[in-house]
This record gives C-alpha cells, sequence and structure tokens, in this order.
C-alpha cells in the first residue's frame, strides 16, 4: 500500500467515526422526491448566509499584480480564485500529492491569501479534479475507462505530462475529498472550492466502477447506446454515485469549516454544447449540492449567441438551484472560430452582465482583460454593485412555470445532433412566446414536479415533456384538479423516467386524448401505434412527425380572438413542424384548432388543439408542436396560440402585466430582506441597432450603443398592497395611477437595465 493510499485509509476512518453532530445536520435542507437508484433520501445543500450574498465574483485576481487586486476590490470584487492545485503540481507542501510546483516559490500562498483579506476577497481554492499527473501515474486503477474494455488506458507522459483523465466515481474521488480536507486545514482562510470538471465524463468501465454498478443494478455497464434501456439506466446509476461523491465532500468540509463552500463550475447551460452532451456528464439534481453554481455563458455563433438561448441559460441554472444562487460568467469573445476578442465592443460587456442578473443570477467576470476593455469591465461591475440590494435573497413571483426536463433532454432526446429538434426547441419556443408576451414565468426542473412546490403556480407548461416518472404525472395530475391550469404538447408523458416508451399518455385522463400514432408528411396516411412502441423507438418515429400542414383554428375557441383574425384572416395557415395523431375521449372536450396535410384537400383534419377542464382546472394539449415550431420554423400566430393556451388555462391573471416592445425582457421577483417584501420587476433592452444584418448562423451580438426605449407601463395587480414605486439603481419615485387592472406605473426610459421595485405594505 502506497504512502497516500496509507493516508487516504487513515483519513477515510477518521471521518467515519466521527459522528454527525447538530451542525453538520443544519446544513442539509428538506428532501426531494426519489429518482431512480437513490439509496437515501436527496437533501439539498443549505448556502452559508455570505454565499446567499455575494454579487461581485471576479476570476483572474491570482495573476494580477496588487495594484491590480486593488482595483478589482474597489469595483466590488468580493471573492476570486487562488490556485492550490493544478494538472501537474500542488503548489503547497501536500502529504498527499508530493510533486510541489518549482513555478510557485514558498510563502507565495501565504501572501496571496494574506493580501485578499486584506482587501476583502474571499478565496476561493481552485484543484481541477479529473486531470492530476501524480494521481494518473501512481494509479492506473483510479483512470476512467471510456470504452466497454478492461484494458487500463495509458498516455505517453513525456508528451503528455498532465497524464489522462481519473474516474471521481471510484477511489479516486475520496482522494480528491482527502485533498480539498487537507487544503482547508493547512489553510483556513480558503472560504469556497471551485473545480474545472466536476463530472464523469458521460461513462466510465474502470474496475470499481464495474464492481459498483454490479452490486447496486445487478448488471454489467452496456455499451454506450442511448437507445440501449440498459444504459439509460446506468446514466441515472452514475449520476446518483456523482451526487454522493459531492454529498461526502460537503460533510467533509463543511466539519471543518461549517461556512466554508462549493462555488464551481457547472456543465448544465451556459455554452450550447452543455445542451448536448449526450450522454450527460452531472445531472442538473448535482446543482443542489453545490453551495453556487458558476456556468461559462458564451455568446459566440457555436453558442447560439444571437438567440435566446443564452437567456434561457440564465434562468435554467438559476432553475437548477431551486432559485437561490448561482452566477454566470459572460465570455468577452468577438466570435468562436477562432476565438478572440477582437474589436469586441466595452457596451457588450454591460449588456452580457445585465442580462445575467436580469434571469436571476449574479453575473462573475475575469476582471482581467485586454487594455480596450479593462475600463468596460470596472464600469459594469459599477453598475452591477450599484443593483446589489435588490439582487440578493429573492426568488420568481410565481405564476407561470416553464418546465426544463433534464431527463427528456438526455433520455428523449437521445443524439446530441438531434436534441435541440427533438426537445429543446418546444422549451426555448415556449420561452420565447413568454419572454415577447411578457407573461412572468419560472422555469422549474423534473424534482419540482410535485404538490408542495406546483401549489405555488397557476399555470404549468411542458413543451413535450415527454419523461414523467408516475409519481410526476400523479402531482401533475392533482396540481391540475385542485385548479391549476396545464399546457402540454406532443409527447408529454409519453415516456418513463428511463426514456422507455408508454403505450399512453401518463396524463392521458388529464390531457383528455389517446396517442394513436405518428402522422406521416403531407398526403401520407397517418399510421396507427405500432405494437412494438412500448419496447423500442427507434429513430424514424421523430422523422415521421414532420411535415407542412394548413391550420385553422376553430370558430367560437379561445384562439378566436380578434389578435388571431388578424393575422389570419378567414384561411388556413401554414404550419411546418411536429405533430402527432391523438383521439379525443372526453365529450365535453373543446377541439380548438385543426390541421390538415398541405396540398392535400381531401384528407381529414386531426386536432392540433384540444382544451378540457379536469376538476378545478384546465388544460390546453397541442397536438402540433407549436413551442417547438416558435423556435424552429416561426410564425407570429404561434406565439398567440401559445399565449392564447396560457391565459385561457391560468385561473387568475399574472401579477405584473408588462406593456413593452418584444425586445424588452421582463422578469418579477419577490425579494425578502429584513422584515421587508417588495416585488421587482427587471426590465432589459435587448435591441441590436445592427438589426442582426449579418448571415443568421454566423451572428453573434456585439452591440455598441442603445436605442432608449420610453413609456413602459407597469401595472400590479390588484392583490398587492403596494406603498411605494421607484425605479432602481436610479432612485427615482414613480407615480401610481389606479387602474381597472390595479396599479399602474409609466416607465419614462429604459435604457439598458432599469429595475421598477413596489414596496409592498405590511
Amino acid at each position: 500500500m502506497t504512502c497516500c493510499l496509507r493516508l487516504l485509509a487513515f483519513a477515510v476512518f477518521a471521518a467515519g467515526i466521527v459522528a454527525p453532530t447538530e451542525a453538520q445536520e443544519s446544513i442539509w435542507g428538506p428532501p426531494l422526491p426519489r429518482r431512480p437508484f437513490d439509496v437515501e433520501p436527496f437533501r439539498p445543500i443549505l448556502p452559508p448566509r455570505w454565499v446567499q450574498e455575494t454579487i461581485g465574483v471576479g476570476y483572474t485576481l491570482s495573476g494580477m499584480d496588487a495594484q491590480g487586486r486593488a482595483e478589482a476590490a474597489g469595483h466590488g470584487v468580493t471573492i476570486s480564485e487562488v490556485g492550490f492545485v493544478d494538472p501537474f503540481y500542488a503548489y503547497y507542501d501536500s502529504k498527499l500529492l508530493r510533486r510541489r510546483s518549482p513555478h510557485v516559490p514558498l510563502g507565495r500562498l501565504e501572501k496571496d491569501l494574506a493580501e485578499y483579506e486584506r482587501l476583502g476577497v474571499r478565496v476561493l481554492a481552485v484543484y481541477p479534479p479529473c486531470l492530476q499527473a501524480e494521481a494518473y501515474e501512481a494509479h492506473p486503477e483510479w483512470r476512467r475507462i471510456d470504452r466497454n474494455t478492461t484494458e487500463i488506458p495509458s498516455v505517453d507522459m513525456k508528451a503528455h505530462p498532465y497524464g489522462g483523465m481519473l474516474c471521481l466515481l471510484g477511489p479516486y474521488g475520496d482522494f480528491f475529498i482527502e485533498v480539498l480536507a487537507e487544503i482547508l486545514t493547512m489553510y483556513p482562510a480558503v472560504d469556497a472550492f471551485s473545480f474545472d470538471g466536476l463530472h464523469y465524463g458521460g461513462v466510465c468501465y474502470c474496475k470499481p466502477c464495474r464492481d459498483a454498478h454490479r452490486r447496486d443494478a445487478g448488471a454489467e455497464i452496456p455499451d454506450v447506446n442511448m437507445d440501449d434501456p440498459a444504459f439509460r439506466r446506468y446514466q441515472h446509476w452514475a449520476d446518483r454515485r456523482m451526487e454522493d461523491l459531492v454529498r461526502r465532500m460537503q460533510t467533509r468540509l463543511k466539519a471543518i469549516k461549517p461556512d466554508a463552500a462549493l462555488v464551481t463550475w457547472t456543465t448544465n447551460a451556459g455554452r450550447w454544447g452543455h445542451f448536448l452532451s449526450i450522454p450527460r456528464n452531472m445531472p442538473s439534481r448535482m446543482n443542489l449540492l453545490l453551495d453556487a453554481p458558476d456556468q461559462e455563458l458564451w455568446l459566440d455563433e457555436t453558442n447560439r449567441g444571437a438567440t435566446l438561448a443564452p437567456a434561457l441559460a440564465c434562468a435554467y441554472i438559476w432553475a437548477t438551484t431551486n432559485h437561490r444562487v448561482a452566477f454566470s460568467e459572460p465570455y468577452l469573445m468577438s466570435h468562436g472560430n477562432p476565438y478572440g476578442k477582437d474589436s469586441f465592443p466595452p457596451h457588450e460587456i454591460l449588456r452580457r452582465m445585465m442580462l445575467a442578473l436580469t434571469y436571476g443570477v449574479a453575473p462573475s467576470i475575469a476582471v482581467s482583460q485586454p487594455r480596450p476593455l479593462q475600463q468596460g469591465v470596472y464600469d459594469a461591475l459599477d453598475e452591477v454593485r450599484k443593483r446589489k440590494p435588490w439582487l440578493t435573497l429573492k426568488s420568481p413571483e410565481p405564476w407561470a412555470a416553464i418546465l426544463l426536463s433534464d431527463d427528456t433532454r438526455t433520455l428523449y432526446g437521445r443524439s446530441p445532433g438531434l436534441v435541440e429538434e427533438r426537445y429543446l426547441a418546444g422549451v426555448l419556443g415556449a420561452f420565447r412566446a413568454a419572454v415577447e408576451s411578457h407573461r412572468p414565468f419560472a422555469v422549474v426542473n423534473d424534482w419540482n414536479l410535485n404538490p408542495a412546490d406546483l401549489a405555488k403556480y397557476k399555470v404549468l407548461i411542458l413543451p413535450n415533456a415527454a419523461c414523467l416518472d408516475d409519481a410526476q404525472a400523479a402531482a401533475i395530475e392533482g396540481f391540475v384538479r385542485a385548479g391549476g391550469g396545464l399546457v402540454a404538447s406532443l409527447d408529454a408523458s409519453l415516456f418513463d423516467e428511463h426514456g422507455g416508451p408508454r403505450d399512453r399518455f401518463a396524463l392521458a385522463d388529464v390531457l383528455g386524448v389517446e396517442h394513436r400514432g405518428v402522422v406521416d408528411p403531407p398526403g401520407g396516411p397517418s399510421q396507427p401505434l405500432d405494437v412494438n412502441f412500448a419496447r423500442a423507438v427507434g429513430p424514424d418515429y421523430w422523422e415521421k412527425r414532420k411535415g407542412v400542414f394548413d391550420f385553422r383554428p376553430a370558430p367560437g375557441s379561445f384562439l378566436d380572438v380578434p389578435a388571431m383574425r388578424r393575422l389570419l384572416g378567414d384561411g388556413p395557415v401554414t404550419y411546418k413542424g411536429t405533430a402527432v395523431k391523438v383521439e379525443v375521449k372526453d365529450p365535453t372536450a373543446q377541439v380548438a384548432g385543426l390541421l390538415r396535410p398541405k396540398d392535400a384537400p381531401n384528407a381529414p383534419e386531426t386536432p392540433a388543439v384540444v382544451a378540457r377542464s379536469h376538476g378545478k382546472g384546465r388544460v390546453v394539449y397541442l397536438a402540433a408542436g407549436f413551442d417547438a415550431a416558435y423556435y424552429l420554423y416561426p410564425y407570429p400566430y404561434q406565439r398567440l396560440v401559445l399565449t392564447q393556451a396560457i391565459d385561457h388555462v391560468a385561473a387568475e391573471p399574472p401579477p405584473v402585466a408588462v406593456e413593452a416592445p418584444m425586445c424588452v425582457h421582463a422578469t418579477v421577483m419577490r425579494q425578502s430582506q429584513d422584515g421587508a417584501e417588495r416585488l421587482i420587476v427587471h426590465l432589459f433592452n435587448d435591441l441590436d441597432t445592427t438589426a442582426r444584418h449579418a448571415r443568421p448562423d454566423d451572428d453573434v451580438p456585439l452591440r455598441e450603443e442603445v436605442v432608449p426605449i420610453h413609456d413602459l407601463r407597469i401595472t400590479f395587480a390588484p392583490r398587492h398592497r403596494i406603498a411605494r414605486i421607484h425605479e432602481e439603481p436610479a432612485g427615482a419615485d414613480l407615480p401610481c395611477s389606479p387602474t381597472p387592472g390595479g396599479t399602474t406605473v409609466t416607465v419614462p426610459r429604459l435604457d439598458v437595465h432599469t429595475m421598477i421595485v413596489a414596496e409592498l405594505a405590511p
């Protein structure tokens, strides 16, 4: 047994004999609903108060001189990184990692820590966990094996001195935790840890993983194949192993220092490629075990920078924390091919940081920049700091919830090349419609589909949310029966939590329809449901649902409104996208819209939109994927279909109504702080004065100037007792006008971002 392993065994043994203290127990929140392979109740971490109140996350101070660090702190940076371990060396005298960096002189860490303390900057200790040359070379059994073989990989350590990937799901994960514990014990000034790559890479076939999977799942780890039910089950198993690593890490570190935190990178949203990571590298639920995840926010052409994807990324990463604390770092690049900052406008820094905080996350930033951008970073940090009193300890004001399902993305989407069209397009289309119509909403996750969380909302939107388990379906049914509104599309609930197809919707009794197969392209017959559907779904399942149709709203339905008639007149309109064939089983249901294949006048019409009541609630089911279409192949009428559906099922109007151009993002949050209750409306101007003139697939937002928007109207619903309304950070009171819809104020001018704060009377 090596010295490292001896120390590790003792440390793990010592940790195991310490009884949990009351303080350790208090770090965990209430348990969440059970997921596959949970062996104990999953409880989120409770972030320390200092994390909840942090907004000034500034990276790169470790590479700056004393003057640069002082300037950064003066502009509001309150936490930054300090390296302790890199892929080659440790930067301190470790008893676990013996290779000490020749590039970090003795006393350097102590000097940096003392300087951070003088500046009031908290220490974020860095360790990139999946690459560590000494561990890789000394312990071949810790190496990750990414193919279905027992052969341990090996690399030329001279050509690649950092080694290769290590498996966090086995003994190396325990060793990694002990290195962190050693750092925190030796350097109690460390406040938090950050890791570049805290994930399992999608699959591992090392011996510890094989043995554990055989024990827990009773089977061998299968080949990587998302169409294989066994591999989809493996994804859940590996997710639980990854979560357990972070749970043990939190328990170990907080036993040493209770307010130590994990403020680290996540791989769930900020880069479009993270959405395309299938098999997934980490479950979205793991973010609840981090005190605050931080995401890279890339707005280059390869990451859908000119679309709504960055806004959704910010809304989603905040949602994965149950709307507690998350950070988002806008990368300052002109383009992604090649990467660079050439001609990057300083004004764009402010735009990206204000977009992040509009959707609930605090913008982090790399502070050290080339000379043309340095002042722009400082100016943007100053603007964030001005807004701090209204950025912390808040949550979305609940009205509508849009589900972004990690299970559906991975286990139904199944392919990096197809998941955008199969699933993500539906979420982005629903998100776009809500943004442009200024309906207040929050993004929610798979685990939020439980009675307690759903009870907060008036409307639940399930854009092609195919993968639901029985408990989730039951919670949704109870939500609607009690008076909630539901808008669901396409295959919602047609698959289980492992991505296995059902022979009918789990929500069939709520939707009032039965799945009757797929709709062939125009002119072709609709096919009955294949008997093998319940066993396997081939790639042609999705292909058969594509087509071009004529759509018409039914006269007298909730879609038959003046705005729709102005767009459509009396004739049908083109719908290009996904559709499924359904049989309406509820005789009281209203078919509010119909489809017919284009250029097939004799073909029968099929239901496209079905509305019904269920208990005290209302339901709209979209057999045509208007949500996905509004992202992939949009027409303005599709926004009306979606917003009319949302309004139709809502039991009461939104808490806040915003009258503004569609380019304005408006989000509504509630802040409970120091005994005060307030509603905060964020307004963000997304206009680009170049009008997106570049070729769309290579366009990148590089905004240089502002076109102000004037005279926006905001109405707070009558149920709110308002004492005062003011605009921040300008600090100006806004005159209130009583109207039939509530209390209305006019915002005289919106440049990039402002907040309208309504102080609520006790």
